[in-house]
């Protein structure tokens, strides 16, 4: 009963605050501490033609509308929470999980939450991508960016979760940082094709003795708007078995971030690859995948907030003869972005506008093989 009381004084008082991550924060002991907000995606983009039926055409729209909550109960136990309404307005819960930090060195995260493979394929924030339209924009004749959670299990609606359990933790202060996961939501039939118990692990170096500072969230962000000079490079490896007559999915990933202040220009570059062999237990179906981005940022505000300028290439290719098409090609699909972000708070409350420019080499299709979106983004969060 007191707990509760504490808890109704700090929502109609001035116990509430918001902190610098714009979350609103209720401190109900000193070890007891609720975060919570909502968080969403607007956009309005100009679709270029796909196809000779299909004509250019402004689309307004949202994504990713979401409330997300955490709750600390001690030195120990901590909670997330995300969820955000599907279209048939019932509630689709993304993040629901539970994690033990027992040291530094040591956490258990259990529940379901971003898989810990290449930063690009899911395990970055959302709301920090450094392009505004994402590693995966882009799509012809069903053909996508491979920049994706390996695991076969997934939550729905959310590409980027699984559920499992997962061992990990900072060393040496951060300069080293691992994660080794399980992952598996399905009932196995052994009279059908079914994925089995999926592993991922990831282990990633930053050179902290050089002032650089580490990442030690369990999720990692895309750019850091000049609050901390970053260096980093992971490497990844999933394994996502299968049973009946299909193969075992292996995937390899690396990535490199890097952004540095220099007075008022803030540069961040960003490098992913990713392969995949065997690709949802198909043989020789396989995969690779090529990211180069970065930006530029005026680390001073101009009227209400920071600008820059930013450049993307993503490549993905069928590597491997289970992904040739019909008449034998192997699909290469190539995203080349420019863009402008207006940071207002932080990396997660901005306006940004996006040219992309998507084509299909080496295929079959009836659809037009190239075209050209443009995309004016809102990403909020409090």
């Amino acid at each position: 009963m007191k707990k509760g009381l504490l808890l109704a004084g700090a929502v109609f008082s001035l116990g509430i605050f918001t902190q610098s991550a714009n979350a609103v924060t209720i401190r109900v002991s000193d070890e007891q501490v609720l975060k919570f907000g909502f968080r969403g995606i607007i956009d309005a983009t100009l679709k270029d033609k796909r196809d000779a039926e299909d004509k250019s055409d402004l689309v307004f729209g949202h994504r990713e509308a979401r409330v997300w909550a955490k709750y600390r109960l001690n030195k120990i136990i901590s909670f997330g929470f995300q969820a955000q309404l599907g279209k048939a307005a019932e509630p689709e819960i993304f993040d629901s999980f539970i994690n033990l930090a027992l040291a530094p060195e040591f956490n258990i995260i259990a529940g379901s939450y971003k898989v810990p493979f290449q930063r690009h394929s899911g395990l970055q924030s959302g709301w920090t991508v450094l392009f505004p339209t994402g590693p995966t924009y882009g799509r012809v004749a069903g053909i996508r960016h491979i920049f994706t959670n390996p695991m076969a299990d997934r939550l729905p609606g959310s590409g980027s979760r699984s559920p499992g359990l997962t061992l990990w933790g900072n060393i040496a202060d951060g300069m080293f940082k691992y994660y080794v996961g399980i992952f598996d939501g399905s009932d196995e039939d052994k009279t059908e094709k079914f994925q089995k118990t999926g592993f991922a692990a990831r282990v990633q170096f930053t050179p902290t003795m050089l002032g650089y500072k580490a990442e030690k969230g369990y999720v990692l962000k895309n750019v850091y708007v000049g609050k901390k000079d970053v260096l980093t490079v992971g490497l990844s490896y999933a394994l996502q078995p299968y049973g009946g007559q299909m193969e075992d999915q292996t995937s390899w990933g690396f990535d490199l971030l890097w952004e540095q202040k220099f007075g008022t220009v803030v540069p961040n570059f960003q490098i992913g690859y990713v392969s995949h062999s065997d690709w949802r237990g198909y043989k020789d179906d396989d995969r690779i995948g090529w990211l180069v981005q970065g930006q530029l940022l005026y680390d001073q505000k101009v009227f209400l907030g920071k600008p820059a300028i930013v450049a993307k290439y993503v490549r993905s290719e069928c590597d491997g003869e289970g992904c040739e098409d019909i008449n034998g090609n192997k699909p290469k699909l190539t995203t080349w972005g420019i863009g402008i972000n207006y940071y207002i708070k932080g990396p997660t409350n901005r306006i940004s506008l996006a040219v992309d420019n998507v084509s299909l080499d080496d295929a079959t299709t009836d659809q037009d093989d190239s075209y050209t979106d443009v995309t004016l983004t809102i990403f909020y969060n409090f």
